[in-house]
C-alpha cells in the first residue's frame, strides 16, 4: 500500500477507537458502571498503535522525506507536528496514570480523568484533521514519484518490524469496538477478547 494511503488508513482506525473511547468516557460521566480495565486497554492501543507505530512512520520516514523535498524542519507544519506528538505523549501518560489507580475512583479522580480524557479526544481529532487536510496533501504535492516510492518501500519494512504490534493492536481495537458502541450498554470483556491474557 502507498505510504500516504497507509497513514490515512491508520487515522481511520485511530478515529474508530477514539469514537469508542468517547462512548466509554460518556458512560463514566453519566456514572454508568464500566470495566475499569478497558481504560488500560484504550491507553494500550493509543500508546502501541498511535504513539509508537504510527508516529514512528511519520517521524522516522515521512518527516525526513519532506525535509529532503524542501520542507523546513524548524517551521510549521513539521514543528507543529512534533509539538503535538509530544503533547499527545503527555496526555497518554496522564490517562495511563488514571487507569493504574485503585479499584474505585474518588470524586476527584473521576473528574480528573474526565478532564484529561475530553482534552485527549478533542486534541486527537484536531491533530488528525490537520494531518489529513494539510500535511498529507502537502506531501502529495512536494514528494516526487521516486521519493514516494522509497517512502512506501520503507513503510512496508517498518510494517514488517511492527507486525506483531499491529496485529495485537488491531485485535484490541476490534474488542473495544464491540464493547463500546452507542447502541448498546457497556459490557465487560471475556478473557478471549483480551490479547494481554494470551497464553495465560
Amino acid at each position: 500500500m502507498d505510504a500516504l494511503q497507509s497513514l490515512r488508513k491508520d487515522h481511520r482506525l485511530i478515529t474508530r477507537v477514539l469514537d469508542a473511547f468517547e462512548t466509554y468516557v460518556g458512560y463514566v460521566e453519566a456514572s454508568i458502571p464500566v470495566d475499569r480495565f478497558d481504560l488500560q486497554r484504550f491507553v494500550a492501543f493509543f500508546q502501541d498503535y498511535g504513539d509508537l507505530y504510527h508516529h514512528a512512520k511519520e517521524e522516522s520516514l515521512l518527516f525526513p522525506a519532506l525535509v529532503a523535498a524542501g520542507v523546513d524542519w524548524n517551521l510549521d507544519p513539521l514543528a507543529r507536528l512534533r509539538r503535538e506528538h509530544e503533547h499527545e505523549h503527555y496526555l497518554l501518560s496522564s490517562l495511563e496514570h488514571s487507569g493504574l489507580r485503585g479499584d474505585a475512583w474518588s470524586t476527584h479522580d473521576r473528574l480528573h480523568f474526565l478532564s484529561i480524557a475530553k482534552e485527549f479526544i478533542a486534541f486527537q481529532r484536531t491533530h488528525m484533521r490537520f494531518e489529513n487536510s494539510e500535511v498529507l496533501p502537502l506531501s502529495e504535492r512536494v514528494l516526487s514519484e521516486l521519493s514516494r516510492a522509497r517512502l512506501t518501500r520503507d513503510a512496508e519494512r517498518l510494517d514488517h518490524v511492527y507486525r506483531s504490534r499491529i496485529l495485537s493492536s488491531t485485535t484490541l481495537a476490534n474488542g473495544l469496538f464491540r464493547s463500546h458502541t452507542l447502541d448498546q450498554p457497556p459490557r465487560c470483556w471475556s478473557r478471549d477478547h483480551d490479547p494481554s491474557h494470551a497464553g495465560s
